[in-house]
């Protein structure tokens, strides 16, 4: 809301208009972040606009396909001499603020990234496309959707989240 007690609506439009002017910029990354076999960006939007409450089906498909297309983009730039690397969308649901593009140049940061079956986390996976569905998404030629229901604990202080992780990319699927 703004000081007139309207919603403050091209608050959203500008939020888009950067998240596509920053996803444009990014660039392949030349090595992984800090020798961790993967690089990783985070969707830059603030979290009210896509999580919550205030979070807008048209806005958040918007969000993520933004996401995958630049992943799309970025797998087409990839270096022939890195075959092995994949590039993939990660989208959270329904919280997508915890949605970001990933480059796994290990394959084995790739599998450990994908294998969460413990007592604190645990990814099982989907046989549907529900989210694609969802929120009418556009998955590009050469790409794939490997969906999880996750599940994360903790202790202190007690704690249970519950939701989706969608991988839409150069996944196994």
């Amino acid at each position: 809301m703004n000081g007139r007690g309207r919603r403050d609506r091209y608050d959203v439009v500008r939020e888009l208009r950067a998240l596509r002017r920053r996803a444009d910029a990014l660039a392949f990354p030349a090595a992984p972040w800090e020798g961790l076999g993967y690089h990783n960006w985070k969707i830059p939007v603030r979290s009210d606009i896509v999580r919550g409450p205030a979070g807008r089906r048209p806005v958040q498909a918007a969000c993520a396909q933004v996401l995958i297309d630049t992943a799309a983009r970025l797998a087409a730039e990839k270096p022939a001499h890195l075959g092995e690397t994949r590039v993939v969308a990660i989208l959270g649901w329904p919280d997508l603020f915890a949605s970001e593009i990933c480059v796994f140049f290990d394959p084995a940061a790739y599998d450990a990234f994908r294998q969460r079956d413990d007592e604190w986390r645990r990814w099982t996976p989907r046989a549907d496309q529900a989210l694609v569905r969802h929120l009418d998404l556009r998955v590009p030629a050469g790409f794939a959707v490997e969906g999880f229901d996750m599940l994360y604990r903790d202790d202190d202080p007690p704690l249970e989240i519950t939701g989706e992780a969608w991988l839409i990319g150069e996944v196994l699927a």
